[in-house]
């Protein structure tokens, strides 16, 4: 018996250590190598052949309507994040050329029954002078207070515009004020400076940009990289822009991904990118992303005077409560005396 229970330990203990050796090696890096540019070019054109195919099946009209193109990633190992958007820059701009554009701004004096016309005046003057012909509207933040507090009026307000855009003063307060449909939709408006000296590079660079939805409840997420008015290489460009920004940003990086596929809204999706890795073989502790902190989120110490003396007290973010009694150096020296 005893010779059982020793083979059983170093048995464990042999199992133990090939973990550590397989969680401390390095994750692996990106290589342009694992994708094959003719596989991808297939694959782009076999959507467009069938996007086109259902919408002729459909009605003759919409035989010409643009569909978003998507790149369907999905992960090894479900990462532990909070609900947030992470923002890829593309080489090409996803916003067609006939999509409608909104860009909220801040007002120029405050108050609900304030008029907002003066406000819309003076940034669409604003946006003349740049040569800004992008945006097609403009949306003070009184405007959606009042007009859009509901929430069907709030759906209508998505389904208006295609994309859109806000001042980086407000940015914070948007997201609450929308709503819980623009973050499904994939329509959280992207920041701005319209303090910018070159406001017509600022909206063309935030309209190159395209977001992603990251949480927790599955192994997949979706993100547009293109539309059919594109062009075949294009898209292509996005899709390897895309790549790189996952395999820097995206929780556990590359090797965190097992499969990439593309697909339109009416389509089946096609892999272009796929990996029978293991579970095990993704560290936990890479993937599991903390969440965002204001920079007032810390311990506050302080002494407390007023119930227990030499007391020192420390309060966490959460709550918690942590007291600490001083030590008393006379105590300590009559002991050693006697």
């Amino acid at each position: 018996m005893i010779r059982k229970n020793s083979d059983s330990q170093v048995s464990r203990k042999r199992k133990r250590a090939s973990l550590v050796v397989e969680e401390e090696t390095p994750p692996k890096d990106f290589d342009l190598k694992e994708l094959s540019k003719k596989h991808i070019l297939q694959c782009i054109s076999a959507i467009f052949h069938l996007t086109q195919e259902q919408l002729k099946e459909k009605n003759d009209l919409l035989a010409t309507e643009i569909q978003p193109i998507f790149v369907q990633v999905t992960c090894v190992k479900v990462p532990k994040v909070p609900r947030r958007q992470m923002r890829i820059l593309l080489p090409h701009s996803i916003v067609a050329p006939n999509d409608e554009v909104a860009l909220f701004v801040c007002d120029l004096q405050r108050g609900r029954r304030k008029d907002y016309e003066p406000t819309v005046e003076h940034y669409r003057n604003l946006l003349d002078e740049h040569g800004c012909t992008r945006v097609n509207d403009i949306i003070p933040i009184n405007r959606v207070k009042t007009e859009f507090d509901q929430f069907e009026l709030k759906k209508k307000l998505i389904g208006s515009y295609d994309h859109f855009l806000v001042d980086g003063r407000i940015a914070g307060n948007m997201s609450h004020l929308l709503g819980k449909h623009f973050t499904k939709r994939r329509k959280l408006p992207t920041s701005i400076r319209m303090e910018s000296k070159d406001l017509k590079h600022e909206i063309d660079y935030a309209l190159r940009k395209t977001s992603m939805h990251l949480h927790s409840n599955g192994d997949t997420h979706l993100v547009q990289i293109g539309n059919t008015s594109m062009s075949k290489k294009e898209i292509l460009k996005n899709i390897l822009a895309t790549c790189k920004n996952l395999s820097k940003n995206y929780p556990g990086g590359w090797a965190n991904i097992r499969a990439l596929r593309l697909k339109s809204t009416t389509t089946l999706a096609l892999p272009f990118f796929m990996t029978l890795k293991s579970k095990n073989a993704i560290n936990p502790l890479t993937i599991a992303v903390p969440p965002k902190r204001p920079k007032a989120y810390h311990d506050v110490e302080g002494e407390l005077s007023t119930i227990l003396r030499d007391t020192r007290v420390t309060v966490k973010p959460d709550g918690e409560v942590i007291l600490e009694k001083k030590k008393k150096l006379r105590g300590k020296s009559a002991k050693k005396d006697k």
